[in-house]
């Protein structure tokens, strides 16, 4: 299947490169199949700093260990970013910040705290 990439400034369609997917949230992902089960390898803000992480992989020849997803947690809602965590099927929203090293930050603080509430205020005081 082919897949496609909107430029809004353009208004034309271009082929993303293989192992590229565009999530709805506008954010490139870098995905492999490899031995019949889909590897992440990160998600990234454009398609060009994608392209520079697979060609990086592929260099390696994809024997390094999938990327660190670096923005896992995190949702861009507009010019926000939220922090959500999906614990026993149930979403819960651990704030909402107005860039993206406060969300990280937050969100590392929360995992080291195992996303338990009373540890995470016990942390920061």
């Amino acid at each position: 299947m082919t897949k496609y990439l909107y430029h809004k400034r353009k208004k034309m369609f271009t082929k993303t490169p293989q192992y590229i997917y565009q999530r709805r949230n506008g954010w490139f992902e870098i995905r492999k199949r490899v031995g019949g089960t889909i590897v992440y390898w990160g998600s990234f803000p454009t398609i060009e700093e994608a392209e520079l992480h697979k060609a990086y992989y592929i260099g390696k020849n994809w024997k390094v260990k999938p990327r660190f997803k670096a923005n896992k947690h995190i949702i861009q809602r507009g010019d926000k970013y939220v922090l959500i965590k999906s614990i026993d099927g149930e979403r819960t929203i651990y704030g909402t910040f107005d860039n993206i090293e406060d969300a990280r930050h937050e969100r590392d603080v929360c995992m080291k705290c195992n996303w338990d509430f009373d540890l995470i205020v016990e942390y920061e005081d």
